[in-house]
């Protein structure tokens, strides 16, 4: 009760003030990019393993089926807290509402209370696999694994929904949380009185809930012991089995319980720094949700095997290795300069009161749609043999440019549309990464669909030598140069305004941009708008001449050879490429004519969100539609007997 500082309660709507971690001047940047990387990895390393899981049938598998479980765990977990780190790092705003703090605290404790039965029905899985194999398959039947699931889940939201239904109409006097995230226990303390009623069932379903969870895990693995030591030496493949199987589903469990070890042994310190212990009380969101995917990865066999395959591709992406040297360069280049401030101010989006829950909601879910078909596009070709064609190798430039323009931009202006306009700051560091990561999206969305314009053309007018000339090194070859001449263009582009010293901080607009950085300059930016101008006029002219030259070339051929199959052919691989160049055109096209006009600034920065939203969203679809192979290899796996029950 020492947080209490009020002796009236509040009365809603309450503003919570979180303490957070102690970030010295300067270093929010840094934890920014710590706390970003290790979301970006969770993101990466469960959608991995669940996209595997989902896309390979000899996975099916009532084992891997909770695996996908406990990755969404994992995600429910590390997005409820990481996220709101990264604004806390990024912006400095500590400020959570009532129901924001009440949906993070129940996030978490779902997260905590829901890890710990997954891994019980996991270890009930083992012991029945190891134990009973010839019964196996007839006990853990699809019923029995939905059932299985959906008890694990259910336990721990009744658990959560009764430890929070008593906190309400608990009164509160206090409005600073003590912690790194919002708890219950964290709550609890800012109440005006003493809370026995929700203390003692809180302390009695973490008990049952730890206890009961060791015990089954503990009698599961002891009969899975037993069983192998008494089949002896001849049951060395059952032993064999048995760590295979068992050895990751073990490491898991016990990595979390070390997490929560060192949660309370930090409490019984009074020496060590708060800090230190904040730091702790995160462990087990941001330790075991990156390091289960790689456990699973490593120790299970099958599913090692067909992660190696999905990166057994000859096709290399060297541009995250590009645009990484470009940064430390930038950086070095910008320590030789004295600027006025290294803190900008963004304008963002007028959005009101009334609409603000809506519009988020809205970017939100476009987001999680872009990288869901995005992600979902790259490994359906990476995995699918029959589609490891140049056309659809070409292609997965595509998503892979989407996710990137769309995560540089998107979690970002989420972040300003809850904060206030006086608190949209960003720091210019990340504002020349945001810019030039920006015009990459843009540059390299026109030099794929060229290279991807040229692989048609070959198609269509040189079938026979289509595959000689098409070959591995030609692809390989084509998407260096995509990259290639994008990341040379944009790195000239940026690095003449680098060099400018700046008078001005206030960017106007939600994302930063080129124009908008030597715009904050009060030194000649007439080499930038000369060079812009060329590089945009340049860019537009090859891009839109190629598409028409080559489609012109197989319009002539389709003409000529008066074939139905040909002109089918043509009709099927060719559709898609040009929607997806229309959408790309109209999208950039429409936000450039709006420039022209001043008074509707407004709808120009809507119309340049849709840029990177729309073509995201739409090109997997079209794809997906118009291309026979990847719908064929769709329908086979949604109309397969072996459905999933959960997913």
């Amino acid at each position: 009760m020492e947080n209490v500082t009020m002796t009236t309660p509040l009365k809603q709507p309450i503003v919570f003030e979180l303490e957070g971690f102690l970030v010295p001047p300067g270093r929010g940047s840094s934890l920014f990019f710590l706390a970003l990387l290790n979301y970006v990895v969770v993101l990466l390393g469960n959608g991995l393993v669940v996209s595997v899981i989902l896309s390979d049938r000899t996975l099916h598998k009532p084992m891997y089926v909770m695996v996908c479980n406990l990755a969404a765990c994992d995600l429910l977990g590390s997005t409820a807290v990481l996220t709101q780190l990264m604004v806390h790092f990024s912006t400095g705003l500590k400020r959570v509402s009532y129901v924001a703090a009440i949906a993070q605290a129940v996030s978490v404790h779902t997260y905590g209370v829901a890890v710990q039965t997954i891994l019980a029905a996991m270890a009930y899985d083992r012991y029945l696999a190891v134990c009973e194999p010839l019964r196996y398959q007839a006990i853990m039947t699809s019923a029995r694994l939905l059932f299985s699931c959906s008890l694990a889940w259910l336990v721990a939201l009744l658990c959560i929904g009764v430890l929070f239904a008593l906190n309400v109409g608990t009164p509160l006097c206090g409005a600073t949380i003590k912690h790194v995230y919002c708890s219950n226990r964290s709550i609890l303390r800012l109440a005006c009185g003493p809370t026995p009623i929700n203390n003692i069932y809180g302390l009695c379903m973490s008990w049952s809930v730890s206890t009961g969870t060791f015990l089954i895990i503990a009698f599961s693995y002891i009969r899975i012991l037993y069983a192998c030591m008494k089949r002896g030496r001849s049951g060395g493949g059952v032993r064999s089995k048995a760590y295979q199987t068992c050895a990751s589903h073990l490491v898991i469990y016990v990595l979390y319980e070390i997490a929560s070890a060192i949660i309370i042994l930090s409490q019984r310190f009074p020496s060590i720094s708060q800090n230190v212990k904040k730091f702790c009380s995160v462990l087990f969101i941001i330790v075991p949700p990156a390091v289960n995917p790689v456990i699973y990865g490593l120790v299970t066999k099958q599913l090692r095997t067909s992660i190696i395959k999905l990166f057994s591709t000859r096709v290399t992406h060297k541009e995250q290795l590009f645009f990484s040297l470009f940064c430390l360069s930038c950086f070095s280049l910008m320590e030789n300069y004295t600027y006025n401030s290294f803190t900008l101010q963004m304008e963002g989006l007028k959005v009101t009161e009334d609409s603000m829950y809506p519009v988020f909601l809205f970017f939100f879910f476009s987001y999680i749609f872009i990288m869901f078909t995005n992600v979902g596009i790259v490994v359906l070709v990476c995995i699918e043999r029959s589609l490891h064609q140049p056309m659809y190798l070409l292609f997965c430039n595509l998503p892979i440019n989407d996710i990137l323009g769309n995560s540089i931009m998107v979690p970002r202006l989420l972040t300003y549309i809850l904060v206030s306009p006086s608190e949209r700051f960003i720091n210019y560091y990340e504002c020349v990464v945001q810019a030039f990561t920006t015009h990459m999206f843009g540059t390299t969305s026109h030099t794929v669909l060229m290279i991807m314009a040229f692989d048609r053309y070959v198609a269509i007018c040189n079938p026979l030598r289509y595959s000689t000339i098409m070959d591995n090194k030609m692809v390989m070859k084509l998407t260096a140069s995509a990259w290639g001449v994008a990341f040379v263009l944009v790195a000239v582009l940026l690095g003449l305004t680098i060099r400018l010293n700046r008078c001005r901080t206030v960017i106007a607009n939600f994302y930063c941009s080129n124009a908008l950085l030597f715009k904050l300059s009060c030194e000649s930016v007439f080499i930038n708008n000369v060079y812009g101008l060329t590089f945009t006029v340049v860019l537009l002219t090859t891009s839109i001449g190629s598409v028409v030259l080559t489609y012109t070339k197989i319009t002539v051929v389709c003409l000529t050879s008066k074939n139905k199959s040909l002109n089918s052919k043509a009709l099927q691989t060719c559709s898609t490429h040009l929607c997806l160049y229309l959408i790309m055109m109209i999208s950039g096209l429409i936000t450039i004519v709006l420039h022209r006009f001043p008074q509707y600034a407004y709808e120009r920065k809507v119309f340049a969100i849709l840029f990177h939203i729309i073509p995201g969203s739409l090109n997997p679809i079209i794809y997906g539609v118009q291309s026979g192979e990847i719908r064929k290899f769709l329908s086979k796996t949604f109309q397969s007997k072996k459905v999933l029950p959960l997913l």
